[in-house]
């Protein structure tokens, strides 16, 4: 009877902190949405390409067509670009970097620019 009453207890708080949703306008095209909860706002925004170097994204998207189980291997585990057995066991990928390591610093800063996970099976 304790422990049910000091789970109530410590769900009213939780209850008071009700979230409201916020629509607001954004510099970009289409509208933001923001989530208030106390102090802190989540603002949610439409993709915005201005941010992503189209250049590099279609160089890696040309390798990656000729290469679907890196790809695939590095949109699950995106750590593998710096793995020296999985650079040596690729020499492609190995060499694409060599020649391109501003895409390989890239997909280090923001893999997920890069690739999308497909699902896996059964997924």
């Amino acid at each position: 009877m304790i422990a049910s009453g000091f789970s109530l207890v410590l769900a009213i708080p939780v209850a008071a902190q009700d979230s409201q949703l916020v629509i607001v306008q954004s510099q970009s095209s289409g509208p933001s949405r923001a989530v208030q909860s106390g102090n802190t706002t989540i603002v949610f925004a439409p993709a915005d390409a201005r941010d992503i170097d189209t250049a590099r994204l279609r160089t890696w998207q040309e390798f990656a067509d000729t290469h679907s189980g890196i790809e695939r291997a590095l949109a699950y585990n995106p750590s593998l670009i710096n793995d020296a057995h999985f650079l040596k066991t690729h020499p492609d990928l190995d060499t694409f970097f060599q020649e391109h390591p501003d895409i390989q610093s890239a997909m280090a800063d923001d893999p997920g620019n890069f690739a999308a996970i497909p699902p896996r099976p059964g997924e």
